[in-house]
């Protein structure tokens, strides 16, 4: 989803997916209730735009993790 996918900083915390995208995503499905096609593709879009977000964490999760090995560890040891 690129640049475009960052939201900012929400009530929440920090978002990665494009919240106003899944609004107006789901806003469709349920205008296209009487149109069984139109709606299963719009859910798929969700699901779509939803699995890449959850790609695009995993990377950053693994990256911090990488980049951060050593604090990561001095903490789990000061458990």
């Amino acid at each position: 989803m690129g640049e475009s996918s960052y939201s900012g900083r929400g009530r929440e915390g920090i978002r990665v997916y494009n919240v106003e995208l899944v609004r107006l995503i789901c806003r469709d499905i349920n205008n296209a209730k009487d149109d069984p096609q139109k709606e299963q593709e719009l859910i798929s879009l969700l699901q779509a735009v939803i699995k890449e977000d959850q790609e695009d964490m995993r990377i950053r999760m693994a990256f911090l993790a990488k980049k951060y090995a050593a604090v990561i560890s001095d903490a789990k040891a000061a458990d």
